[in-house]
């Protein structure tokens, strides 16, 4: 599908890849280290799928994923720095468009007060007033979380690429 862009549009596809980072379960059950506390895990993953039913919602509250000196990461677009930055992007973009996605987690994995969390996303970008779809895609995701003084994680770096083939290459 044709990618249309308008506005923060180039930065529509990263940032969301994040913000929006999985909740399926991890490759064969078995990702995570040994002393990782499943209980850890089980609370990221609650994050993320918490994250995704938000966004598919039209809530954009659902920026309080991130933490405050967040950055997000996306090829050919400069990075979006700090949790306002972040949250301007999104509420200008939900304004105007709709967006449903599906996170996939391949993997977790928690070391003391940070965590990653990687996989896949499907995402369709629509435009609210047309219904027109603008963005139709499938996506990597890491996401860096850091464990915040309350006990919850916020996603602190996130970077996506596409999980597309590239045009003209096999």
């Amino acid at each position: 599908m044709k990618h249309v862009f308008r506005g923060w549009k180039p930065l529509r596809v990263a940032a969301l890849a994040v913000v929006l980072s999985g909740c399926a379960s991890n490759r064969a059950g078995t990702t995570n280290a040994p002393e990782q506390p499943k209980a850890e895990e089980a609370a990221i993953r609650g994050t993320i799928a918490h994250l995704e039913q938000r966004i598919n919602q039209g809530d954009p509250g659902f920026v309080d994923i991130f933490a405050k000196d967040a950055v997000i990461i996306a090829p050919a677009a400069p990075d979006v720095v700090g949790f306002d930055a972040i949250r301007t992007m999104y509420t200008d973009m939900l304004k105007q468009d709709s967006m449903t996605v599906h996170f996939s987690t391949g993997e977790v994995v928690v070391a003391g007060d940070l965590a990653y969390e990687r996989g896949t996303y499907t995402l369709r970008i629509a435009d609210k007033a047309s219904g027109r779809v603008l963005q139709d895609v499938k996506n990597k995701h890491l996401h860096i979380l850091k464990r915040q003084p309350d006990g919850t994680w916020k996603t602190w770096r996130m970077m996506v690429n596409s999980a597309e083939p590239t045009p003209g290459r096999n």
